[in-house]
This record gives C-alpha cells, sequence and structure tokens, in this order.
C-alpha cells in the first residue's frame, strides 16, 4: 500500500502535486489549509473524501509524507512547528516544494523526520493548466540520501521526470529558472508597452506578441540559443539598433535600460554563435555604452 499523503497549504502547487499523487494512488489523509473553505474546495479539485478537508494542523499526524506547499520563508518554522509541537508519525518525511531553500532547511535537532525537497520546474499560474503539464515535468529532488528514492517516486507518480540536484546549487538552479520563467513575462510585458506606444491596446498587443513567442520557442525547441538567435544584433546592423535606441528615448524611455542591457548579453551570445565579428561587436557593445550613458546622464 502506498503511503499515506497530508498536504498543507493547497494552493496552486500543492493542489495540482496532490491532485496527481491521488491519482496514482496514494491515499490524501488530510487536506489542511487555515481557511477551512478553501480546504474544502481543493479536496473537491483533487478528487479526494471531502473529509479529508481541515483548518486543524493537528491532522498531520496522520500522514506518512505531509506535503509543505507554503511561501519559503515560512517552511523552516512550519516544519519545526510540526516535529516538536504537533508531533508528527513516526518515520513520517516532510516534502517541501521550495526551488531554492535545501531540504536541511527543516531540520531539527533530535527529531529523524525524513526531509526531502521536489521543485517542479515549471510555472504554476494556473492550477489545471500546471496540473496537465506535470506529465513529462521536469522535476529537481534533494535532501536526504536515502529518501531520494522516494523522492523519484513521488515524482514518477506525480507524471514528472525527476533529476538530482545538489543543495549547494539550488540558489543558482533557482535564479535560472526565475530568469527564463518571470524575465520572459517581464520582457514580454515591456514589448507589449512599447506596442501601445504605437496605438495598439494591451489586448491586441499581446495578440500581436503571442505567434513570436510560440516561434521563437519552437526554434528553442530545435536548437541551443547560438543558433536559435535571430534579429539586427546577431547580423551586426547597428543602423537598425540605433533606430531603435533613438525611438525610446523619445517615445519610451522606461525601456532604454531594459534593451541595453539585454543588448549586451545579446552580443556575447551573437558573437558566439559565430556569426557576428569582432568589429560588428564592438560596434554595436560602444553603441549600448553610449546610450547607456546618455541614460544616466539624463536622469
Amino acid at each position: 500500500m502506498k503511503p499515506s499523503i497530508v498536504l498543507i497549504g493547497p494552493g496552486r502547487v500543492g493542489a495540482a502535486v496532490a491532485k496527481q499523487l491521488y491519482g496514482a494512488g496514494y491515499p490524501i489523509e488530510a487536506v489542511i489549509s487555515r481557511d477551512r473553505l478553501r480546504a474544502e474546495e481543493a479536496t473537491r479539485f483533487i478528487g479526494c473524501d471531502p473529509k479529508a478537508s481541515t483548518n486543524d494542523l493537528g491532522r498531520a499526524r496522520t500522514g506518512e509524507i505531509i506535503l509543505l506547499s507554503i511561501a519559503d520563508d515560512q517552511i523552516d518554522s512550519m516544519a519545526k512547528h510540526l516535529q516538536k509541537t504537533i508531533g508528527l508519525a513516526e518515520r513520517a518525511t516532510l516534502v517541501h516544494f521550495s526551488g531554492l531553500k535545501p531540504a536541511a532547511s527543516m531540520f531539527l535537532q533530535g527529531y529523524e523526520t525524513g526531509l526531502i525537497s521536489i521543485h517542479p520546474l515549471l510555472s504554476f499560474a494556473d492550477r489545471d493548466m500546471a496540473t496537465a503539464r506535470l506529465t513529462d515535468c521536469p522535476c529537481a529532488i534533494e535532501g536526504d540520501v536515502h529518501l531520494l528514492p522516494l523522492a523519484e517516486e513521488l515524482v514518477i507518480a506525480m507524471g514528472g521526470s525527476p533529476f538530482p540536484l545538489q543543495s549547494e546549487a539550488k540558489a543558482l538552479y533557482h535564479a535560472a529558472a526565475c530568469i527564463t520563467s518571470n524575465y520572459l513575462v517581464t520582457l514580454t510585458a515591456s514589448a507589449r508597452d512599447l506596442l501601445m506606444h504605437c496605438g495598439f491596446d494591451k489586448h491586441h498587443a499581446m495578440d500581436l506578441l503571442r505567434p513570436l513567442h510560440r516561434a521563437t520557442c519552437a526554434n528553442l525547441e530545435q536548437f541551443p540559443p547560438e543558433k536559435a538567435l535571430t534579429g539586427p544584433i546577431v547580423r551586426g546592423d547597428t543602423g537598425t539598433v540605433t533606430k531603435h535606441l533613438s525611438a525610446m528615448i523619445s517615445s519610451a524611455p522606461e525601456v532604454l535600460d531594459l534593451y541595453c542591457c539585454m543588448g549586451e548579453h545579446t552580443i556575447g551570445l551573437a558573437a558566439k554563435s559565430g556569426r557576428l565579428d569582432k568589429e560588428q561587436a564592438l560596434n554595436l557593445q560602444q553603441l549600448f555604452s553610449q546610450y547607456s550613458e546618455n541614460s544616466q546622464t539624463d536622469r
């Protein structure tokens, strides 16, 4: 029989993971939230017994595996409270879903609770979409060495693909995830705002950008970034870049620093691709430096 599960924090991540695990045969003993109505709604989404919903943290004692799907800054204190004050089942395992914090952050001297972390490398903007996208999703696993097989088992049951991650590498790993996901959203918002300066409303602007997103992502599915890169920088087209910069200074100066920063990094990528020669790279670098300096002086 599969080990029993208690979920603490039935938000997007927790509910999606619990739904997948329940579907794979793991019994859900409790879904715990400070808001009882939220817990009840989560049990309906997961499909488990409605009686599992509760705002009683003491129900954590009924689980062999306790999923902590809560904010990063709450994980350590909650884990210690569960071990010291609530009291967990013998040989219980605590699992958190932070991509940044090591599993050992939940350690409490004198207690033998198992500690692992599982981080689905996925954006959880929507619970239903995230549940579907857990299939084949890469998931970092880290924690007690003897429990890594359990972590792999849980990830596979979720539909994901486990890979090990060293605890000391988690900060850089998480930064990489943020650049890929969060910063892509920020870049898209900036592109949308530029299109709004062209006279499009924000909804039309996003409609115009989505096909370009899809095409770019398709390129990255097929090729490494160096080969997938297109545009004026990799062509060494300083004239086009100059016109971009001039237009931003007059109409959208709030985007200028971002454009220059990304442009400077793109020069390096273009050079690695072998399609941008040293002279072109130097000309572009000087151009970005000039506009960056002018931007700082104008402030």
